[in-house]
This record gives structure tokens, C-alpha cells and sequence, in this order.
């Protein structure tokens, strides 16, 4: 689970910053319950289909951002082919 980003103690996370957390933990446990690794758009297809709205290039962005986190795991095949699972720290 993605925990909640403090900047400083007198610092508050704003309405926008606590959304994209949730976002991005709602991308996570998905990819969680998937339990195995797929493409951004079979993910992306999964969410739409559990009543996410998210665009696709939304989407991409925060694979990207979970990937660098550590949170998700990208496994290259082929040429431009890439697969996404959970890493086992996560």
C-alpha cells in the first residue's frame, strides 16, 4: 500500500495529493489481485472495466511513477513490449 506523502510538519497534504495517493493504491492492489505480470493496456482495460476513468496516458504515468517508487516491477520483451507485476517487496 502507498503511504501518504509528508512534506514537512507544518506542511498539509492537499485534497489533489490525497487523490493520487488513492489512485495510486487502487492501481496497486489491482495489480495485486491480477497475480501475474500483463501490458499497461490489459491493466488499463481491467480498471476500466472495475469503474476507473482514467485515461490511458494517466495511466501510463503512474506505472511509470510506481515503477521508479519500486512499487511495481517492468519486464521488457520484445521490441517495446512491456509486462507489469508487483514486486515482491511491495
Amino acid at each position: 500500500m502507498v503511504t501518504p506523502q509528508y512534506r514537512s510538519s507544518k506542511s498539509r497534504i492537499t485534497n489533489q495529493q490525497e487523490n493520487w495517493d488513492r489512485i495510486n493504491t487502487q492501481i496497486l492492489e489491482y495489480i495485486k489481485s491480477v497475480n501475474e505480470a500483463k501490458d499497461a493496456e490489459t491493466l488499463w482495460f481491467g480498471m476500466k472495466d472495475q469503474g476507473s476513468n482514467m485515461s490511458i496516458s494517466s495511466f501510463n504515468t503512474r506505472l511509470k511513477k510506481l515503477v521508479e517508487a519500486g512499487l511495481i516491477e517492468k519486464i521488457s520483451q520484445r521490441y517495446n513490449k512491456h509486462f507489469y507485476r508487483i514486486t515482491l517487496e511491495a
